[in-house]
């Protein structure tokens, strides 16, 4: 008898988990607000005056906003997270922008006809994208905030930590042979 009920016990166990599984889907719009949301950022889904939605975010001191595209007729399922951030300076000079660009993998910038500094890093997912997928993308992209942020702060001294930083990482340890 007991082991009929722990295998009734198992199988409903197995089963919660897949519902739960299922319930997300990382080309609905609230399921990713929840993942962005999980990783310290605050906002909402919000409707554009068009009918598209998106997520106005915020984590720390910084805005961001995540828009749904490649979406379904009704709006429901998007096969596109696109992660956008601006700022408000006009100090950023596009050669510092093209700086960033080579140094950076994910997140690109480039400098909005209003002369101030955005960058971007698109998701592609579809209904087998997962939620760790999603989170782990979600972590690049918080990353690509955080970095981006203080490069905007000042770009030439963020370029110099980093290009020291990979120049440490290759020079040999101290007292070590030079290589010949």
């Amino acid at each position: 008898m007991i082991r009929v009920w722990l295998t009734a016990l198992m199988l409903a166990a197995a089963s919660a988990g897949a519902a739960q599984a299922q319930d997300f889907d990382a080309r609905r719009a609230k399921d990713v607000a929840a993942v962005v949301s999980a990783h310290g950022a605050s906002g909402a889904l919000k409707t554009s005056d068009s009918g598209r939605i998106y997520f106005d975010g915020q984590a720390g001191g910084t805005y961001f906003a995540v828009h749904f595209q490649d979406c379904d007729a009704a709006r429901t399922l998007c096969k596109t997270a696109l992660f956008d951030g601006s700022w408000t300076t006009k100090k950023v000079t596009a050669d510092q922008v093209n700086r960033w660009n080579r140094w950076t993998l994910f997140c690109p910038a480039y400098i909005d006809t209003d002369q101030t500094p955005d960058v971007w890093y698109a998701l592609s997912v579809s209904a087998h994208t997962d939620q760790a997928d999603l989170a782990a993308a979600v972590g690049t992209w918080m990353g690509c905030l955080k970095d981006f942020d203080n490069f905007v702060a000042d770009p030439d001294a963020f370029m110099a930590r980093v290009n020291a930083d990979d120049h440490a990482a290759t020079s040999p340890p101290a007292g070590a042979p030079a290589p010949h």
